[in-house]
């Protein structure tokens, strides 16, 4: 099992945190792609997620196609501030990568920087718990990687995100983001 997996094993009756003043989630829409693009694009460092804004905008089609997975719409969400995309979260219903894993996946959590420190994030994944404990589901999972930053890692591990263990041996996190 890959040592960049975490996991959130789900209650029926997990309470969530209300989203903060100014704040505003919404379903993710196809007709905003290329909103979402921009925001996907400005959210990674250069080169990380898309090396420009048509390839982002590839990514954003394909991830609202279907082709990473297929999307859980109550899950997933957009962020927005002031009237303005600040971020978002894409939920599919199984890891495509990942057979083993139980429950639902995050594929993608983004947050526009300008809007960085805002609760942004925050809202956005306990946004997709919310939906997946509401569900019913097991767990929740999510892969870290080059573009996950310090403030992104904060938030699966205050919210309890957890390496993925394969057997009885675990994996530890990575020396920055230990406890």
């Amino acid at each position: 099992m890959p040592t960049d997996l975490l996991t959130l094993h789900l209650s029926p009756a997990r309470p969530g945190e209300h989203v903060p003043g100014g704040l505003e989630l919404r379903g993710l829409e196809v007709e905003t792609a290329d909103e979402l693009a921009r925001c996907y694009f400005a959210s990674y460092p250069p080169g990380v997620a898309a090396s420009d804004l048509a390839e982002a905008r590839e990514e954003m089609d394909a991830t609202l196609r279907g082709d990473y997975g297929e999307l859980r719409a109550e899950a997933s969400a957009s962020a927005w501030v002031e009237g303005r995309r600040a971020g978002a979260v894409m939920v599919v219903t199984h890891s495509i990568w990942d057979a083993d894993l139980a429950g639902p996946f995050i594929i993608d959590l983004f947050t526009d920087p300008a809007a960085r420190g805002k609760g942004v994030g925050r809202a956005l994944v306990q946004h997709a718990v919310d939906a997946c404990s509401a569900a019913g589901d097991p767990a929740l999972s999510l892969r870290f990687g080059e573009g996950t930053s310090k403030a992104a890692m904060g938030i699966y591990r205050r919210l309890g995100f957890r390496p993925v263990r394969q057997g009885e041996a675990g994996h530890s996190w990575p020396s920055r983001f230990a406890p």
